[in-house]
């Protein structure tokens, strides 16, 4: 059980949730239309800038001995590495925008940055789930999609809400959190991504 929970936990990593989430766009929005050099381009940037940069850093402070794991399951040991993601996915944010991506697909990374400042700050008094919030925001991904496309795969939706039940289901079999810790990353992800991506639709609306 346990060697399950830790794999699902690594492959639903929120080091990954962006490059998952654009590859997402890829194929059920209509940016699916791009040619398959500029979606590598592109899935690679994201990838560098929110998975590989971060996780290199969680590695060299694991090796120096800054932090214990490299899960960073010490609510004290999560500051540093969360500051980390945030340069990173600003330096993504810039990326996407140079690629001159639709600004909805900037309120996604947009949400993402809101959601782990806002992780950041609560985990100051209390540990919040970092993956619950990474599969939050890509649940919210999800639903800002629906909404501005006004279509989406039923059995995507139904995947998502399902890997999140197993996730949240993980997290707590291998005692990193409780059940309210994995409820509130779920509502921050959601509500940060689901947010940001209609707010930065409206705006292009206006102007």
């Amino acid at each position: 059980m346990k060697t399950l929970a830790h794999f699902f936990s690594a492959v639903l990593t929120p080091l990954l949730m962006p490059f998952y989430g654009i590859i997402i766009l890829f194929f059920f929005s209509y940016l699916y239309i791009l040619p398959i050099s500029i979606k590598l381009f592109i899935a690679s940037g994201v990838l560098f800038f929110t998975g590989i940069l971060p996780a290199s850093a969680i590695f060299w402070m694991y090796r120096t001995k800054k932090v214990k794991s490299m899960g960073l399951n010490e609510r004290g040991e999560r500051e540093i590495p969360y500051m980390i993601n945030v340069i990173g996915y600003g330096f993504c944010l810039y990326f996407l925008y140079k690629a001159q991506l639709p600004v909805w697909v900037l309120g996604f990374l947009a949400g993402c940055i809101g959601s782990i400042i806002t992780a950041l700050l609560i985990n100051t008094r209390w540990k919040i789930s970092a993956h619950l919030t990474g599969i939050g925001g890509l649940t919210g991904l999800a639903f800002g999609l629906a909404s501005i496309q006004m279509t989406f795969p039923i059995v995507l939706f139904c995947s998502l809400i399902l890997l999140t039940g197993i996730l949240g289901s993980c997290r707590i079999a291998l005692g990193r959190h409780t059940l309210m810790q994995v409820l509130a990353g779920i509502a921050n992800g959601f509500i940060w991504v689901f947010g940001s991506m209609l707010l930065f639709s409206y705006y292009m609306d206006i102007f």
